[in-house]
């Protein structure tokens, strides 16, 4: 269902725009409820930390699932994050070993 929804931006836009998905929409504790209740969902987040904190941020939530409802913004920021993953993979410290610290600041 996921890819499908993926490979069909209007089908998903249609279902973002549903009356159910608008009312979980205006409700972001009713959606983090929702997700949390999803074992799947939870060790995710138990797994990547930075999406817990999505979920806990309501406004930040919410500008998540209007980017879901918009499928040229959503292709837009994708197209941004590889670009940036791109320069990070890219820049000469990303591959350098980290310094090894010195103990005389600690």
């Amino acid at each position: 269902m996921q890819q499908m929804l993926l490979d069909n931006p209007e089908m998903m836009q249609q279902m973002m725009n549903s009356p159910i998905m608008q009312n979980i929409m205006n409700n972001p504790e009713m959606m983090r409820s929702m997700l949390l209740s999803n074992p799947q969902m939870q060790q995710v987040m138990d797994d990547n930390p930075e999406l817990a904190h999505v979920l806990n941020d309501p406004a930040l939530l919410r500008q998540s699932l209007e980017t879901a409802r918009n499928p040229q913004l959503m292709r837009e920021m994708m197209r941004n994050t590889d670009r940036a993953m791109s320069n990070i993979e890219m820049h000469p410290e990303a591959s350098a070993p980290a310094p090894a610290h010195d103990h005389r600041m600690l």
